[in-house]
């Protein structure tokens, strides 16, 4: 009977390639026929909207739209603010040589810096700076040696084989609906000037089959009041949301990731029971991808030998990713800020976005240390006709050091970094309290080529070297020695050398000590 090897076939995801890219997204938004001229530019921001994604050879493909929201200072109207909106078009591609349609991508952007030029009073240009980051994976599939079956006394060395593989992955929406209403004592709404969405207290949890995400939406209002009203209002909101999808794979000891964006949302305003315009009808899509992964362990033969027989081995390289950790951690953020002394005093506080960042990152033994810093953007109503709404950027560096079982400087770091939550109150006419919670999510990574069996060949040893052996050895241990070495070097099984030599723990031998070797064949 020959030589028969018993396989299993594993599969986990292999990064082929990743690369990030920053781009300047360009063009020219033109003032509405509706709305008056531009006076004076109060504010403006972006968000990113990705509509399409592919992957051709070699190329990822992207398609979507920075949505640019304007405040400004009108010429020649009844109401000094007044808000507009446009688009710029993006469409092109990132290169990533030898991926192909068929792979899996994770692909991360953030509005980096938006810019504009005022050409005139009904037209500005409008530059974007964007950040794109891509990672491309393939599910690849190995047959990995675990045992194998022959009528020969074939030796055996195992090790374990660990690995993580992707169980199962999801993509979902939640829709959140809701009516909001003006709170009591606040002006009925004239024309919404703008909408700041945000979701903060995110929690994922893997259950039986399925994943749960919940959390808040927080929403933030500025309006234009009704006539004879307050001219500029603000409002504040916070719904709950909970969802649960079906996530095949999803259990007890399955790691999970979520990310979770607004993809889109609408917010329109509606007359109350008595015909006033007091009412938010919100509607709010929540895009959601969830991977769950697996860390699984395969015991795989990784060395053989048979007395009397020649084994001939074939290994070649596979290169693989071993989850050796997975961390959360917590950096709070609390302090005082102090705006510009130029800028109008603050009257209230209409809402503060922070944007964290990883700007360095030190690996030790067990030890992970970094640091980064949140930019923080306060918006702000001032009693200033000329500049009743005001903006003031300032930076919050932060260190963190983690104690992380299992860290070294070869291994590698995948860190996500999220705002959990930003409290903020105003201080003075001239500076504002930030409590800021950031989420950090680490897995750390072992990323190597490992020798794996593919082949094992049986033939008979050459009756000169069966004849040239000696009938007895005293062999004396050298360092970096192991029972395993010894018995295959000389065709003989770790069982004969400990029953020959009274060896009480086969693990434990020692440079120095003599061993009989007795000539079996």
């Amino acid at each position: 009977m020959s030589l028969e090897l018993i396989k299993e076939t594993v599969e986990f995801d292999q990064i082929i390639g990743k690369e990030s890219v920053q781009i300047i997204v360009e063009g020219d938004i033109i003032v509405p026929d509706i709305k008056p001229d531009i006076l004076r530019v109060l504010q403006i921001d972006g968000k990113i909207d990705m509509e399409h994604v592919d992957i051709s050879a070699d190329r990822l493909n992207y398609r979507g739209q920075v949505k640019v929201k304007l405040l400004y200072a009108a010429e020649g109207s009844e109401r000094l603010i007044h808000t507009m909106s446009g688009s710029l078009s993006m469409d092109d591609f990132i290169n990533i040589d030898g991926i192909k349609k068929e792979m899996d991508y994770v692909m991360d952007y953030s509005l980096e810096h938006l810019d504009y030029t005022l050409i005139n009073s009904r037209k500005l240009n409008v530059n974007a700076l964007i950040t794109l980051s891509a990672k491309v994976l393939e599910k690849k599939k190995n047959e990995l040696v675990v045992g194998t079956d022959s009528l020969v006394p074939i030796q055996t060395q195992s090790r374990n084989f660990n690995y993580y593989r992707t169980v199962g992955s999801k993509q979902d929406k939640i829709i959140i609906k809701d009516e909001l209403t003006v709170p009591a004592g606040k002006a009925n709404i004239q024309e919404i000037l703008k909408n700041d969405i945000s979701l903060s207290n995110k929690e994922v949890r893997a259950g039986d089959e399925t994943i749960t995400v919940k959390g808040y939406l927080n929403i933030r209002t500025l309006y234009a009041g009704s006539m004879g009203e307050k001219e500029i209002e603000y409002m504040e909101h916070n719904i709950p949301y909970n969802g649960s999808m079906e996530c095949p794979g999803a259990g007890d000891g399955v790691y999970c990731y979520a990310d979770i964006k607004i993809s889109d949302s609408n917010i329109q305003v509606k007359p109350d029971l008595d015909g006033e315009e007091r009412i938010l009808d919100v509607e709010v899509e929540l895009q959601v991808n969830i991977k769950a992964v697996a860390v699984e362990d395969l015991r795989i033969i990784d060395d053989a030998y048979c007395p009397g027989k020649d084994i001939i081995i074939k290994k070649e390289k596979m290169p693989y990713q071993r989850l050796v950790n997975k961390l959360k951690e917590v950096i709070t953020l609390n302090q005082v800020i102090n705006i510009d002394a130029d800028l109008p005093d603050i009257d209230y506080i209409y809402n503060v976005e922070v944007r964290p960042k990883i700007e360095d990152i030190q690996l030790f033994e067990d030890k992970i240390a970094l640091e980064g810093s949140a930019e923080v953007k306060m918006i702000y109503m001032a009693a200033d006709e000329q500049n009743p709404v005001c903006v003031h950027e300032s930076m919050i560096p932060f260190k963190k050091n983690i104690v992380a079982e299992g860290a070294s400087i070869e291994k590698k770091l995948d860190v996500k970094i999220d705002v959990d939550d930003i409290i903020y109150s105003q201080e003075s006419q001239k500076e504002f309290q930030a409590n800021i919670i950031l989420n950090l999510d680490i897995d750390i990574i072992d990323e190597q080529k490992v020798d794996i069996i593919i082949d094992m060949t049986e033939t008979d040893l050459d009756p000169d070297i069966i004849l040239n052996m000696p009938s007895l050895i005293i062999y004396m241990v050298q360092c970096g020695d192991s029972l395993w070495k010894i018995a295959k070097k000389y065709n003989t099984t770790v069982e004969e050398l400990v029953a020959i030599n009274d060896i009480e723990n086969p693990d434990k031998i020692y440079p120095g000590q003599k061993l009989l070797i007795i000539k079996k064949i």
